[in-house]
C-alpha cells in the first residue's frame, strides 16, 4: 500500500503512507485527537474526487449494513478512485474486524489498499489470513510520520473528550470577568445599526492583537441575526485559521443563551481551516440549543454531505440556500418575474 494524503492546505508536498503503521500514526493529526470506537477513512490525493479527504464515523453507528451502505454512500464520490486505507480503533477486536470486513465488502467499488484494526498497541489486517500472519502485530507509532505532522501544523487531543471539553463552554454563567466585558460591548453597539456594527467586526477581526476583550465584542455582535450570517458568508479560507481563534475562545468563555451563533461560526471557521473534528462539535452541540438557527442547520447540512472545504471557494454562502437550495431558485424565479 503507497498512498500520498495532503495532511494540510500549506502548498507542502503530502504525505507518503506506505504501511499500516504509518496510516494508524497519521489518522490522529488527521482528526486532531486519538480515535476511539472508530472507523476511519483515510483517502490518498491520486485519483481522489477531493483531496486530502478523511472520514471518521462511530462504530456504533455502523453497527448495521444498512448504516454502512448509507456511510459509504456518502463518502464514495469523494474518495473517487483514490487509494484508501479503512482503519477501526477500538478496544473490542472481534467486533471491530467485523465492522471493518463489512465496510470493505460495502467499499468494493472503491480502491481499498487495505483496511485493519488497532486498539494502539496492538494491530490487524483483514489480509492477515490472505498473508499467512497467525498472530496481531505490536504498533509502534512511526516517529517520521508524527515529525512530520506536527511540522505541518497538526496536533492531537487525548480523546474527542478533551475536544468536547475545550468547546463546552462555561454553562448558564460566565465568570464576572467576561460578564462585566459582555455589559460593555452592548453599551459600545447598543446605537449602532447592523451595518455599522459589521463594519466594527471587521476592525476587530484585523486588530492586532485578539483578546477577549475582541472577542467578547464580536460575541455580542452576532447576537444580531443580520450580523452573523453576514460574518458568515464573507468568511472565506484564507482568514478562517484566524476566525477559528476568535470563536474558539468565544465558545470557550460566553454563556450557552449567546453561544449558537459563535458555535455555528466556529464550526465553519474549524470546516474551512480542516479541522473538521472541531466543526463536528460545534455543530453536536448547536443541536441543543434553543436560539439554534439557520447558521447551524448549514453547518449541519455541510458536514453531513463531506462537503470539501474548497468547495467553499465556489458555493454560495447563503446558510439558507445551503439548508435549502429551493430557496435559490424561488429568488432566481422572482427576479425573472420582476
Amino acid at each position: 500500500m503507497t498512498a500520498r494524503h495532503s495532511s494540510t492546505t500549506n502548498g507542502r508536498d503530502p504525505l507518503t503512507i506506505r504501511t499500516v503503521e504509518e496510516a494508524v500514526t497519521l489518522a490522529p493529526y488527521l482528526l486532531g485527537f486519538q480515535p476511539s470506537e472508530s472507523l476511519v477513512l483515510i483517502v490518498a490525493d491520486d485519483g481522489a474526487a477531493c483531496q486530502g479527504f478523511v472520514a471518521r464515523a462511530d462504530l456504533d453507528d455502523l453497527a448495521s449494513t444498512v448504516a454502512m451502505d448509507a456511510f459509504v454512500s456518502r463518502v464514495s464520490p469523494l474518495a473517487g478512485r483514490g487509494r484508501a486505507v479503512v482503519l477501526a480503533f477500538s478496544r473490542r477486536q472481534d467486533r471491530a474486524m467485523t465492522i471493518v470486513a463489512t465496510a470493505f465488502h460495502a467499499m468494493e467499488g472503491m480502491n481499498i489498499g487495505d483496511a485493519a484494526w488497532t486498539d494502539g498497541e496492538y494491530w490487524r489486517s483483514i489480509f492477515c489470513d490472505e498473508r499467512g500472519c497467525r498472530d496481531n502485530h505490536r504498533f509502534a507509532p512511526d516517529p517520521a510520520i508524527s515529525a512530520e505532522a506536527v511540522y505541518r501544523g497538526l496536533s492531537v487531543l487525548p480523546s474527542r473528550t478533551s475536544l468536547v471539553h475545550a468547546l463546552s463552554g462555561p454553562g448558564r454563567t460566565c465568570d464576572p470577568d467576561t460578564r462585566r466585558q459582555l455589559a460593555n460591548a452592548r453599551r459600545r453597539l447598543s446605537r449602532k445599526d447592523d451595518d455599522a456594527v459589521a463594519a466594527r467586526c471587521q476592525l476587530l477581526f484585523e486588530s492586532d492583537e485578539i483578546n477577549d476583550g475582541v472577542v467578547t465584542e464580536l460575541v455580542v455582535a452576532v447576537q444580531r441575526s443580520g450580523v452573523a450570517r453576514r460574518l458568515w458568508m464573507s468568511m472565506e479560507r484564507a482568514d478562517a485559521s484566524r476566525w477559528l481563534t476568535i470563536w474558539s475562545r468565544a465558545v470557550e468563555i460566553v454563556p450557552d443563551r449567546m453561544a449558537a451563533a459563535p458555535l455555528s461560526l466556529c464550526g465553519l471557521a474549524g470546516w474551512l481551516s480542516g479541522e473538521g473534528a472541531v466543526a463536528a462539535v460545534c455543530a453536536r452541540r448547536c443541536e441543543f440549543m434553543a436560539a439554534a438557527g439557520t447558521l447551524s442547520a448549514a453547518l449541519a447540512v455541510i458536514l453531513d454531505a463531506f462537503v470539501p472545504p474548497k468547495m467553499w471557494d465556489v458555493m454560495d454562502h447563503d446558510p439558507a440556500v445551503i439548508v435549502d437550495p429551493r430557496v435559490d431558485e424561488a429568488d432566481e424565479g422572482l427576479n425573472l418575474s420582476a
